[in-house]
């Protein structure tokens, strides 16, 4: 390699010498003719040894190297795309997704500085390849998006299918199947009166896989069947593929065994199992394998077999080292040991955990900590990831699906738009120059009107939610303060009166209730500072619900700057978690209350946790208490999710712009 490069620039060198020798018997043009001629020659036998496959995949990066650093001297676009591609793919395969995806970046500003849509395009699908290869997939959805976006814009119908499936495939993987649903939804309309019949049968695949995790198998298997279909003949088969087949094949035998039908499954799993092509492919053979052996099982509890054939699966994926096969095989045979060994259990259910850890598969670590909770117990320490990942999880597939939501909308206004701006622009053509110009400046002078007006119209209307604020918070005070200084005083002076006098504990009791309610009611709604002393006070605030019964955890509260947080939003932060901590207190019997806080770029979260007895949903809706928080942070333009089931303690994440 390294003669390459020495010889690279004294062959140019030669070759321009020559070229100098003989200008004036060719000409000017010709020579600069040949001597372009003599550019590409030299650097493209880098190019074509780059492309060899029979070639070690680093000795093809060092000769696409070489070539895009000819390309660059050059100064050459269209060589420096071809270098681009073909080092990001050799890079792919080589699984060093970090650096694909430094040039895939470097692919899009090129593409973006010459306006070419077409590589645009392509940088951003290998943009989401790689940070899905690297399992970055929320990050592989908005890439894969903003491709979506061009391609719908360009009108590519199959380009935007073809994006759309992959798209469908991240939300599964995410366990975002309704989601993933809707795209692919979107996608066969694009697809459906097209002969791209390997994406199309996949979107069908997608609808059907996400409607059997719903339980509505007979869509799922209407959907089952049209991706089938689209097999009909030979050539069909060979353009979906028929290992795609089989894997739709594989997910019937599941569908019918959803339905009970364990018998059909089975028939239909043994007839891949006994299939030479999937034989020969390990990765496909040990899904059927592991299906057939689950199905077996699930006909019949006490099938001597099933065992094997699960463990057999399980020892085919390790020895591919097939990581999310081996998750696959580890949480079936955790459910088969799962009322026979409670140890082999529990080996299985921490195995598919650690493997997905290192994967970083969100739903397989759920669904592995779940197993792990019911085995051996819930543990802080695995509550904790357990919400965290949770919440992880709600929020990728939330930002997903707001990400492309938003897109089917600015598209589809996009659309309405070009029709308005060709009609525009035919018209201004037949004009002169000073209408165009007047029209630019009325046009300017409207915008800045309405931007101003709405500028001012956001400001009053800010103004009024922080004096509407004040004023709550203000009536609060002046509550706790007469509750305080004139009713709890006045029963107290009476409680002294009667004990001096009639000495009758029942009455004093009564009344001692009365006074500790008032007292109550008053620390409820007393008044705190919003100034640099806030988050102490905060801090102070919710220890004060601690007891020897009752752990209180504040994490990270000094992380959030509360100094750049209005004090309207930091009254509804204490008031809210003042009713959070006041509904612990009277109702979860927690031992152990966890508060987070955590500051983004534009926003502060808050997660509220405790190891209570929780509440049902029904419960949950009827609450005053949590009706109340919920709509306090709705105020602040933020939001108020709750996740509770009986038995399993209360959890709350708030988040509201800083």
């Amino acid at each position: 390699m390294k003669l390459w490069r020495v010889d690279f620039p004294f062959q140019n060198i030669m070759r321009v010498l020559i070229l100098f020798t003989v200008s004036y018997s060719f000409g000017q043009s010709n020579v600069q003719t040949l001597l372009s001629r003599a550019k590409l020659d030299s650097i493209n036998q880098y190019f074509l040894l780059s492309n060899q496959d029979s070639l070690s995949i680093d000795y093809r990066l060092q000769n696409i190297t070489s070539f895009l650093e000819g390309a660059l001297l050059f100064e050459q676009d269209s060589l420096i795309y071809k270098g681009l591609m073909r080092k990001t793919r050799l890079l792919g395969q080589k699984k060093v997704y970090d650096t694909a995806i430094i040039y895939s970046h470097q692919l899009y500003d090129l593409a973006k500085k010459n306006i070419d849509t077409t590589y645009m395009i392509k940088a951003f699908s290998k943009l989401g390849i790689y940070h899905k290869n690297d399992n970055q997939l929320n990050n592989a959805f908005k890439y894969y998006n903003e491709a979506f976006k061009l391609s719908r814009i360009i009108n590519d119908t199959l380009k935007t299918g073809d994006i759309l499936l992959k798209m469908a495939n991240i939300q599964v993987s995410l366990g975002d199947y309704s989601g993933s649903k809707t795209t692919a939804i979107d996608g066969v309309k694009y697809l459906e009166k097209t002969n791209y019949l390997k994406r199309l049968s996949g979107l069908y695949h997608i609808i059907s896989v996400g409607n059997r995790v719903q339980k509505d198998y007979k869509e799922a298997l209407k959907y089952n069947e049209y991706a089938l279909r689209l097999g009909k003949d030979s050539l069909a088969i060979k353009t979906i593929g028929v290992k795609n087949i089989l894997i739709f094949k594989n997910t019937k035998a599941l569908i019918l065994a959803n339905q009970e039908n364990y018998q059909q499954a089975i028939e239909l799993l043994k007839t891949l199992e006994s299939n030479t092509i999937v034989k020969r492919d390990k990765r496909e053979y040990a899904r059927v394998l592991n299906n057939l052996g689950y199905i077996l099982w699930l006909e019949n509890k006490e099938n001597n077999n099933s065992e094997a054939i699960l463990l057999r699966a399980l020892k085919m994926r390790e020895e591919i080292h097939h990581v999310e096969g081996m998750m696959s095989s580890n949480i079936a045979l955790t459910k088969y040991y799962l009322e026979k060994d409670k140890i082999k259990a529990l080996y299985h259910a921490e195995t598919a955990y650690q493997n997905a850890k290192k994967r970083h598969n969100l739903t397989s670590i759920l669904e592995a900590l779940d197993f792990i909770f019911k085995l051996r117990g819930n543990t802080n320490e695995e509550a904790r990831i357990y919400s965290q990942i949770h919440n992880e999880l709600e929020e990728v597939n939330q930002s997903n699906r707001e990400i492309y939501a938003v897109t089917k909308y600015e598209n589809d206004n996009l659309t309405n738009e070009n029709l308005v701006l060709k009609a525009q622009k035919a018209q201004q053509e037949s004009e002169t120059a000073r209408q165009r110009s007047q029209k630019i400046m009325y046009l300017l002078g409207t915008v800045i009107l309405a931007l101003s007006g709405g500028f001012v119209f956001y400001l009053l209307q800010q103004r009024y939610k922080r004096e509407k604020i004040r004023e709550v918070y203000d009536a609060e005070t002046r509550i706790s303060k007469k509750l305080h200084d004139e009713l709890a005083n006045d029963v107290y002076n009476v409680m002294v009166q009667i004990q001096n006098e009639q000495n009758s504990p029942d009455v004093l009791d009564k009344l001692e209730e009365i006074y500790n309610t008032t007292r109550d009611i008053s620390r409820e709604h007393n008044s705190f500072t919003t100034g640099e002393n806030y988050a102490a006070e905060l801090t102070n605030m919710l220890s004060g619900y601690s007891s020897n019964e009752t752990k209180i955890i504040i994490k990270d509260i000094e992380d959030v700057n509360w100094e750049s947080v209005d004090p309207e939003k930091k009254i509804i932060v204490h008031r809210t978690l003042q009713e959070l901590m006041i509904n612990m207190k009277k109702h979860s019997e927690a031992g152990l209350v966890a508060v987070t806080f955590k500051k983004t770029l534009k926003n502060v979260g808050i997660t509220y946790a405790d190891n209570g007895i929780g509440v049902s949903e029904k419960e949950i809706i009827h609450s005053n208490g949590l009706r109340n928080a919920e709509n306090r942070i709705k105020t602040i333009g933020g939001s108020f999710i709750f996740d509770s089931e009986k038995g399993k303690g209360f959890r709350a994440r708030i988040s509201f712009p800083n």
